[in-house]
């Protein structure tokens, strides 16, 4: 893919989100969430003229880590390695800020996100039951 750019998600780039989000996930957050996120420096979008991707860092609640709180790529662009590159953007952007390790909660129905997860080094940490309204959650992190 060329003139690839991975930047900070903006109020126009919403709908494009939102279209990403509905067609990965069977619970998608609604719009307002991602309209509260954009003041976070670690909300970002992967486009090439068009937005495939985003992703979403922030820091755990004690603030001792980062947190990876999502990351979806639109059905028509996925495995093509756009994830990886948000992916690899988040941990870089998370060391910037001084952290030294990364966490995420993943479906436990969703093996092939804990797949992508672990071929990046998280490791699984943990379970929590009822996490999601339909799913429990699996909890997983790396060192960065």
């Amino acid at each position: 893919m060329k003139d690839v750019v991975i930047r900070r998600a903006e109020i126009s780039d919403i709908p494009a989100i939102v279209e990403i989000e509905e067609c990965s996930f069977k619970v998608p957050w609604p719009d307002f969430l991602f309209k509260a996120n954009l003041s976070n420096p670690g909300f970002l979008v992967y486009e090439n003229g068009s937005i495939l991707g985003y992703a979403i860092i922030g820091t755990s609640e004690d603030r001792t880590r980062s947190h990876l709180q999502s990351i979806a790529v639109h059905k028509d662009c996925r495995r093509q390695g756009v994830a990886t590159k948000l992916l690899n953007w988040c941990i870089d952007l998370a060391k910037l800020y001084g952290f030294d390790r990364m966490t995420l909660e993943v479906r436990e129905k969703n093996v092939d996100a804990q797949l992508f997860y672990s071929e990046n080094g998280f490791k699984v940490e943990g379970r929590i039951d009822g996490y999601y309204v339909d799913d429990n959650a699996i909890l997983m992190g790396r060192d960065i």
